[in-house]
C-alpha cells in the first residue's frame, strides 16, 4: 500500500495527498462512477452537482477540510466536484436500494486483553477494485491539531486510522430512513480523527446533523471506548461492560431500529456480530492482537464471513471482499495493516506519527 506523508496547511496537505496519490484518486473515481450508475442510476455528472449542495454543511463544520479538498483537486488534476463526489460516496452507495461496506469493528480494552493493551481493529469489506485506491496517508498537522495516520481511499479526507493523541476509529455502515442533508460521513470520520479526547469526537460527530447514518467505534490509548451508533438526526452510545465492544452493519439501539434499512439486506451482518462478540468472550483476558488477526480470518458462513470473499453466485457489480483489515495497537502508536483477506495475506507494521513530529512549514 502506497504510504504518503502530507504537511503543513489544509491546501498544502491536500495537494500532496492529491500529486502523490493521483493514480489511487483517479482509481477511486472510476469505481464511484460506475458504482453510481449501477446503484443510483446516477452520472457522475449529477453526482458532481449533487456533491457541491454539501458544500455549506462542510464549511459550517470545519472549513478548513474544503481546503484541502481543493489542495487535493488540484494535485491530483481533477475538480473539486470530483472530490466532493468521492466524500458523498456513502450518501450514494448506502441508499436503501444499494450496496453498503460490509464491516466488523471490534475493541478491546486492558482488562480484557494478555498484556494490558488497549486494541482497536476492523476489516473493511468492499468493492476488490479499490484496493488499488487505497492511501496510507499520514498527515502532520499544525497545532493543536493532532497528527494523523489513516487507511483512506484515495481522495477522501476522513476514513479508519489514529491519532498521535492515541485516539482511533472504525467505520460500520449503517442504513436509515431519513437524512440527505448535512455532513458527509467522511468529514464527520475526519472531525473524529481530530479530536484528542473520547468526550470531543462525540461532540463532532453530533456537532450538526449528518447526511447518512453511520456505526463509529472509537477507542483511546488511556484504555477507554465508546461505540456510536448514528443516525442523521438522533444517536445512542455503547460502553464496554464485559472489556470489549463489537459492530457490524446493523442497528443495536431499539429506538433505531424501526428505521434500519440495512438490515433486510445485510443479513450476514447478524453471525457476524454473533460470531466476534463469542470469540472476545471466550479469549477474554487473554486477547492478543495475535487473536485478533485471527479473528479477521475467521470464515464462518463463508464467503460472507468476517473475513469476506467474493461470492460467484452473486452479480459481479454486487460482489465484496475485504480489501484491508486493520489492527490498531494505540498504547505503542503501532498499526498492523495486510492488505486483502487476512487468510490470505500478512499483516507489515507501522509506526503512527507521534506527538513530537514537528510538521514542515
Amino acid at each position: 500500500m502506497k504510504s504518503i506523508l502530507c504537511s503543513g496547511r489544509p491546501y498544502e496537505i491536500g495537494f500532496a495527498h492529491g500529486a502523490m496519490g493521483q493514480e489511487e484518486v483517479h482509481a477511486s473515481i472510476q469505481t464511484y462512477q460506475a458504482m453510481f450508475a449501477d446503484y443510483a442510476n446516477l452520472s457522475w455528472q449529477e453526482a458532481q452537482k449533487r456533491a457541491l449542495s454539501y458544500v455549506e454543511a462542510i464549511t459550517r463544520f470545519d472549513a478548513s477540510l474544503l481546503e484541502e479538498c481543493k489542495g487535493i483537486a488540484d494535485g491530483a488534476g481533477v475538480t473539486l466536484a470530483d472530490i466532493l463526489a468521492l466524500n458523498m460516496r456513502s450518501e450514494v452507495v448506502t441508499m436503501p436500494e444499494a450496496l453498503a461496506d460490509g464491516c466488523t469493528s471490534v475493541a478491546v480494552l486492558p482488562e480484557a486483553t494478555k498484556n494490558g493493551q488497549t486494541y482497536l481493529g476492523q476489516n473493511w469489506d468492499w468493492k476488490a477494485s479499490q484496493k488499488k485506491a487505497l492511501l496510507l496517508l499520514h498527515i502532520q498537522q499544525n497545532a493543536p491539531l493532532p497528527h494523523i495516520t489513516m487507511v483512506t481511499e484515495g481522495g477522501i479526507v476522513g476514513k479508519i486510522g489514529c491519532n498521535s493523541a492515541g485516539l482511533g476509529v472504525c467505520l460500520n455502515a449503517l442504513g436509515c430512513r431519513g437524512g440527505g442533508q448535512g455532513v458527509p460521513l467522511h468529514f464527520v470520520l475526519r472531525g473524529i480523527l481530530n479530536s484528542r479526547k473520547l468526550s470531543d469526537a462525540l461532540g463532532r460527530i453530533n456537532q450538526l446533523p449528518n447526511a447518512c447514518a453511520a456505526n463509529f467505534l472509537m477507542a483511546h490509548k488511556e484504555g477507554e471506548a465508546l461505540d456510536v451508533e448514528k443516525a442523521p438526526h438522533d444517536f445512542a452510545v455503547f460502553y464496554p461492560e464485559s472489556g470489549f465492544l463489537v459492530h457490524t452493519n446493523h442497528f443495536i439501539t431499539s429506538r433505531l431500529q424501526k428505521d434500519d434499512t440495512l438490515r433486510f439486506t445485510t443479513t450476514d451482518s447478524y453471525i457476524r456480530l454473533g460470531r466476534a462478540e463469542k470469540y472476545c468472550r471466550n479469549h477474554c483476558g487473554q486477547i492478543s492482537k495475535e487473536n485478533l488477526m485471527a479473528l479477521f480470518a475467521d470464515h464462518v458462513e463463508y464467503p460472507d464471513a468476517i473475513c469476506r470473499h467474493e461470492d460467484p453466485l452473486d452479480a459481479e457489480s454486487r460482489r465484496k471482499c475485504t480489501v484491508f483489515s486493520i489492527v490498531m495497537e494505540l498504547n505503542q502508536g503501532r498499526i498492523w495493516l495486510c492488505q486483502g483477506n487476512p487468510c490470505q495475506n500478512t499483516y507489515l507494521p507501522y509506526e503512527v506519527l507521534t506527538e513530537q513530529t514537528t510538521p514542515t512549514a
